[in-house]
């Protein structure tokens, strides 16, 4: 998406820096000391989701673009224009497939308050499975950071996966994961587990990464394009520098599903 984005702007006649925002900074509220506001025309601001450090952003008066941004939850909308790849259609789709070949006790792993899209994607599930008629049971919901730690280690992680799974009385038919590394850390521990898959339990990533290609079963998924979702970017950043006043905007781009043989595919 990025380059997408660099060559667009470059196009326009501006000229593309990033700047990588340290935890210290985050913390302090602090912009970094490479990054020079005097000759700052805009910002685009890829998987910021501290809500604090975000709203500080949005106070500084330069136009602004989220790509992607904290989970809103019960929070105040950013004043500021935020992108996003749809996180609910392909799932509402996915969930209706589902129920259609007869698996309908579906359930979903991933921190649903980790940021907005993974907020949305866990959305689009409930909703589905309501829209389905489907049951939605609490513990089929793994939707929790490891214990008290808001961004666990791959380890801890895990070790969370696997306890919430053994405390299963019974595996749901199929798991829509947040997104693909969250749904290989599910089939790692679930391998650990001497669960197969598909045999055992379906599962959908989200993202079409690579490693969701080369994983063993393959992943099916979510695939986001990453080309319109660069020449949105630009769009809407040129658009807000040209117009400061108008009305902030949340634009969403389209996603593509694609079946592959974690659903025997």
């Amino acid at each position: 998406m990025l380059d997408n984005f660099q060559r667009g702007i470059s196009d326009s006649g501006y000229t593309f820096t990033m700047h990588r925002i340290q935890e210290n900074e985050i913390q302090n509220l602090q912009l970094p000391n490479s990054c020079n506001m005097e000759k700052t025309a805009g910002i685009i601001c890829v998987e910021m989701f501290d809500p604090k450090y975000c709203s500080m952003l949005c106070e500084l008066g330069t136009p602004l673009l989220f790509v992607d941004s904290p989970a809103s939850g019960l929070l105040e909308p950013l004043k500021a224009d935020v992108l996003s790849m749809d996180n609910q259609s392909n799932i509402h789709v996915f969930v209706h497939e589902m129920a259609k070949r007869g698996k309908k006790r579906i359930g979903y792993i991933g921190n649903c308050m980790h940021c907005q899209s993974f907020f949305e994607r866990f959305l689009g599930y409930r909703n589905a499975m309501y829209l389905c008629g489907l049951s939605c049971p609490e513990e089929y919901c793994i939707t929790g950071p490891a214990g008290a730690c808001e961004y666990p280690s791959q380890k801890e992680y895990r070790k969370y996966l696997r306890e919430r799974i053994q405390s299963l009385d019974a595996l749901p038919d199929v798991f829509i994961c947040a997104n693909d590394f969250v749904a290989i850390d599910a089939l790692l521990t679930f391998k650990e587990l001497g669960i197969c898959v598909p045999k055992d339990v379906w599962m959908c990533g989200f993202d079409d990464s690579q490693e969701s290609r080369i994983t063993s079963p393959t992943l099916t998924t979510i695939h986001i394009h990453s080309q319109i979702m660069g020449f949105s970017a630009v769009h809407l950043l040129l658009s807000r520098i040209k117009d400061p006043s108008m009305n902030y905007r949340r634009v969403y781009t389209e996603t593509s599903l694609i079946y592959r043989e974690s659903t025997q595919d």
